[in-house]
């Protein structure tokens, strides 16, 4: 099973993995590896395709989020094993073995890692989520468990880039509203406005003090044949798409 890595994340006490959407069991619409409970495909089908990477990875159980755009941060050790799905768009962790995981089609995946602390964390990073600041506030959570910021280590995966992040004058409006500094984020081509998602998140990140940060350089709008890409399929008129995985967790070295 092919998955994506960040030599940022690599730590002998951390696991991660950004996956495709190949190698799956899903049939077509969610074709083929959909790890998303919230699109409509099969239960079934989405275990056997979680298990595959988190097997691949030497994992057993996960931790998972219905993400809503907002900016709510959860303990994955608090909820997990209470069989209720939590609304929150990033997660917590210092319990080995207990990886936390997103699921994302455009949107960022950001996974966070403090490997001196052991501490890993995860976001899910709309533009809407972003501008309100779902980063600051699981950053602040890493900062209140003691970790120092040279030692957080953050990779943001797959997602749509400032070529193909197309928007309209309300999102601008919003988006300036809620944070001024987003503005040089925006450019224009020709009458059509686009909005660089993963460049404001860097921003965002480094603005907390955080320096270790890359962004994978993988454009999901671009290469629909490899990624999942809700705004693609919208645009080809296939209203209903799959979700790629994000993981991360600690081991014990």
């Amino acid at each position: 099973m092919k998955y994506l890595k960040s030599e940022i994340l690599n730590f002998p006490n951390i696991k991660h993995a950004f996956s495709l959407r190949v190698d799956g069991v899903s049939p077509k619409p969610w074709d083929s590896l959909n790890c998303s409970y919230f699109v409509g495909d099969n239960e079934k089908n989405v275990k056997i395709n979680r298990k595959k990477i988190l097997n691949k990875l030497g994992f057993k159980n996960s931790f998972f989020i219905n993400q809503v755009h907002g900016k709510k941060v959860v303990n994955a050790e608090y909820h997990f094993n209470k069989n209720k799905v939590i609304e929150a768009d990033a997660i917590i962790c210092e319990n080995y073995d207990l990886p936390i995981t997103l699921t994302t089609a455009d949107c960022a995946p950001i996974l966070f890692a403090d490997p001196i602390k052991g501490v890993v964390g995860a976001a899910h990073a709309g533009w809407r989520g972003a501008i309100e600041g779902i980063t600051d506030n699981l950053i602040d959570r890493f900062y209140s468990k003691g970790s120092n910021p040279k030692n957080i280590h953050v990779a943001i995966g797959p997602c749509i880039g400032k070529e193909s992040f197309e928007v309209k004058d309300d999102m601008i409006s919003i988006a300036l509203q809620k944070d001024a500094a987003s503005e040089k984020f925006f450019s224009q081509v020709s009458n059509l406005y686009y909005f660089d998602l993963p460049g404001y998140l860097l921003s965002k990140i480094t603005s907390k003090g955080i320096f270790n940060i890359d962004w994978i350089g993988e454009d999901t709008f671009k290469t629909p044949q490899k990624f999942f890409s809700f705004r693609y399929e919208t645009q080809n008129n296939n209203l209903v798409t799959g979700r790629m995985i994000s993981v991360i967790g600690l081991t014990k070295t």
